[in-house]
């Protein structure tokens, strides 16, 4: 699949590159770079290349490395069945009561009688919910983010179960799902964006022989909109 993408993508690359710059040299220097065609699938080649890399990590693990506009500062750590929760009652919590996934939904009721999980009832409020996490003795405690001014639920859109800090939680709306926070998310994926930018540069200046500043002129739109379109498309295409 990525052998193929990456001949495509030369192919494609290559052609742009090629009849973009008949036109624009024409147009911008009234005379075109010697051996223009085979600058152009050597230019084609080196985006197809950094392109297929980028499609190849991002298979491996979608979302980490994503262009501007959609990247994500999280991903999904682990997915789980059953959960034990805590309910609390004026200041005191009560035994953790076992909970499992009914169907393939985000429904959960408990293991015992088939009452279905609520974050709040006449029980007492949930405040913590334990996932036992393979490789860990005891289990995870996943904390409520309660107000801090009233000791209440947030909206429930905004709840969340957290552990450590907050890098690792639950959505009220995905529970089982256990996400972590990456830190380093926003310079990875400025960094990634910034670099595919500079081989766009690189390709127009060095390679078809645009002057520095028309290369980073037109690099820039050529990045923008192979951000925007193309990236996207090449994305889903191999996380199909």
């Amino acid at each position: 699949m990525l052998l193929i993408l990456l001949a495509a993508l030369t192919l494609v690359f290559g052609a742009v590159l090629w009849l973009g710059s008949v036109f624009l040299q024409g147009w911008l220097y009234n005379d075109l770079a010697n051996r223009l065609p085979q600058r152009a699938i050597a230019g084609g080649a080196v985006l197809a290349l950094f392109h297929t890399g980028w499609c190849a990590v991002y298979q491996a693990d979608p979302g980490r490395f994503d262009t501007l506009t959609s990247f994500k500062t999280e991903a999904l750590d682990g997915t789980y069945d059953e959960f034990e929760s805590v309910r609390r009652v004026g200041k005191e919590e009560k035994k953790p009561v076992r909970y499992v996934r009914r169907g393939a939904g985000n429904d959960f009721v408990a293991a015992d009688g088939g009452k279905t999980w609520n974050r709040s009832d006449a029980d007492g409020m949930v405040v913590a919910l334990l996932i036992k996490e393979k490789g860990k003795d005891a289990p995870t405690r996943f904390e409520a983010n309660l107000d801090a001014k009233t000791g209440n639920f947030r909206p429930v859109e905004e709840t969340r179960y957290e552990a450590e800090g907050g890098r690792r939680y639950m959505d009220h709306a995905a529970l089982g799902k256990v996400y972590r926070v990456r830190s380093m998310a926003y310079l990875g994926n400025i960094f990634a964006n910034l670099l595919h930018l500079a081989v766009w540069v690189a390709v127009l200046w060095p390679v078809m022989r645009f002057t520095l500043g028309h290369a980073v002129g037109i690099g820039l739109i050529l990045w923008g909109v192979t951000m925007v379109v193309v990236q996207p498309a090449l994305f889903g295409l191999v996380t199909r």
